[in-house]
């Protein structure tokens, strides 16, 4: 069974999602669920708070876990790459999830010039990925499968940039082609990549 605090973290994640950190307000969430408005302010002194924990808590876990195959894969670097970009299709599988966009992608394009709080964290989930991306890009140059003359620096921000673009522009034409377009464009310049 789900915990209050989770629940209420959960709920509010969901309607972010729907309407922006700043459409939101998580008293009225919560009130939606039956919880009291003390409950709230009992696990989260204000709304910046929710943010920052949902940020942390549910938002790193899931985005950090996309990239975390091929950063640790020590094989098949192609493969597993190829596997890791078609997991996100996940995020744009159905018609409601490209209406509402990426929650990551929304939020960086919401609040690092409103808050401290939110620019440090999104940096830090953005950071974190672009390594990881970076991490198996220079392990599969050690290991022979992929050219040694491309800069995997750059080429991890034109992945992470790429994927995170695709989400935006698909949720501007409300298109879920345009995605798979993205994603098959990201296969072939991994072909590219191959040695």
């Amino acid at each position: 069974m789900t915990d209050t605090r989770t629940e209420i973290l959960q709920k509010n994640f969901e309607a972010i999602h729907r309407n922006g950190f700043q459409g939101v307000r998580a008293d009225k969430v919560v009130a939606e669920m039956g919880i009291t408005k003390g409950a709230l302010y009992h696990y989260f002194p204000n709304k910046f708070d929710l943010g920052y924990a949902i940020l942390d808590e549910l938002i790193a876990p899931q985005y950090l876990k996309i990239w975390k195959s091929f950063e640790a894969t020590d094989k098949n670097f192609g493969a597993v790459l190829f596997e890791t970009l078609d997991n996100y299709r996940s995020f744009a599988k159905t018609d409601e999830q490209i209406k509402l966009g990426c929650p990551l992608t929304n939020l960086t394009q919401e609040m690092p010039p409103l808050d401290e709080g939110f620019r440090k964290r999104l940096y830090r989930i953005t950071n974190q990925m672009h390594q990881q991306i970076e991490t198996g890009l220079k392990k599969a140059q050690l290991s022979g499968e992929f050219r040694l003359d491309f800069n995997p620096t750059q080429v991890a921000f034109f992945y992470l940039s790429t994927i995170e673009g695709g989400f935006s522009v698909s949720k501007a034409m409300q298109s879920r082609a345009i995605f798979e377009m993205v994603v098959a464009q990201l296969k072939q310049f991994t072909e590219g990549l191959k040695a």
